[in-house]
């Protein structure tokens, strides 16, 4: 896959940025008071997958801690996915096509930062042509994305949410997505900006099938 050719320039890249960045505090969300008022047996058909970026080797961005609170919150069977220790988009289709096996009323959100949205796009790609479809994608602050996004986005995805950064243009034309900006200029922080956060959990509601 793409992202193996440019693996080495990521590490790089990725331990540079350890010796400048912070750790990120995921902001709660007030829509978690919804969601853990849903009955388990609905929440128990959500499957929240968040994808890394390989770039951000030390998760300062926080997607660890932001699978952690969404499992906090009722999402029991919520995934972290890492690159390094998982595999590539390979694995990742592999992990999607086990879940569709094991429950077929499953209700998948796959949530990636960065070049980890890369690895959903190249997953999605690989499972279009197998019929084998998402519910949603949540796509953070990833330039990468917009360099290597096959015309057209696959078409095997319910609906997508494009959360960037003000100065960081987002793709278009992708079928069924919204645009959320973010006010921060740090890359780092989109993960667990309090709008992100928010995007993130309206998400899991729907699928959980909240009212709110």
């Amino acid at each position: 896959m793409r992202l193996r050719r440019h693996i080495m320039p990521m590490i790089c890249a990725g331990l540079l940025t350890c010796s400048v960045a912070g750790c990120a505090t995921v902001h709660e969300s007030p829509l978690e008071v919804n969601l853990l008022a849903t009955p388990p047996c609905y929440r128990d058909e959500v499957y929240p997958i968040f994808v890394a970026s390989p770039i951000d080797v030390c998760d300062l961005g926080g997607m660890e801690r932001l699978a952690e609170y969404a499992k906090s919150r009722g999402c029991a069977n919520t995934q972290f996915f890492v690159l390094y220790d998982d595999g590539d988009a390979e694995v990742l289709a592999d992990r999607i096509r086990a879940i569709r096996c094991r429950n077929p009323r499953a209700r998948i959100l796959l949530t990636g930062f960065s070049s980890g949205c890369l690895i959903i796009h190249d997953a999605l790609c690989l499972l279009e042509p197998q019929c084998i479809a998402v519910d949603r994608v949540c796509y953070i602050d990833s330039f990468t994305l917009k360099l290597f996004m096959r015309d057209p986005h696959p078409n095997n995805v319910g609906c997508v949410s494009l959360v960037y950064r003000e100065k960081n243009h987002p793709p278009t034309d992708i079928p069924r997505s919204s645009v959320y900006y973010l006010k921060t200029t740090n890359h780092f922080e989109t993960p667990t900006d309090p709008r992100t956060v928010h995007v993130v959990m309206s998400n899991l509601c729907q699928l959980a099938g909240c009212c709110y």
